[in-house]
């Protein structure tokens, strides 16, 4: 008899794209091309920061492939193993990040071991929009941010 384990509740959910809208102001930056986003996900993983903070064997390439397929109901981003589906609509840096991460925490935790928008996912992406972040003291933009430090 085969014992099926449900799947994590998202409890998370609502209060983590709550948080997201805080500070989606600075990645706005929409990516209208494939190639762009493509270029966006690789210099993330192959920055050397992404090298040290997760290490090689979690930053295997990732694709990005274009909007809504035929068996898809909503034309909504997402992921599936190492590749990123972006519609049109979705096309901005933030969701890129946000699409990454997810793929990031199925690699480091197992997929479907953790909930979508739980704690560990939510780990990942403050660690990358906080190092991204981070960016903005090393060219003397001001803000309250630092790095490792909550408000």
């Amino acid at each position: 008899m085969l014992i099926v384990k449900p799947a994590p509740r998202d409890a998370q959910r609502k209060r983590l794209y709550t948080a997201e809208k805080q500070i989606k102001a600075f990645l706005r930056d929409l990516l209208p091309t494939i190639g762009e986003m493509q270029g966006f996900v690789d210099s993330i993983l192959g920055s050397r920061w992404s090298q040290d903070y997760f290490g090689s064997r979690m930053l295997a390439p990732i694709a990005v492939r274009g909007g809504r397929r035929w068996w898809q109901r909503r034309a909504l981003a997402h992921c599936f193993m190492s590749e990123i589906s972006m519609p049109r609509g979705a096309r901005s840096k933030y969701i890129v990040i946000h699409e990454v991460c997810h793929i990031l925490t199925d690699r480091f935790h197992g997929q479907d071991r953790t909930a979508a928008h739980g704690p560990e996912f939510a780990t990942f992406l403050l660690a990358l929009v906080g190092h991204l972040l981070a960016a903005f003291t090393r060219y003397g933009v001001a803000h309250a941010y630092r790095e490792g430090q909550l408000p």
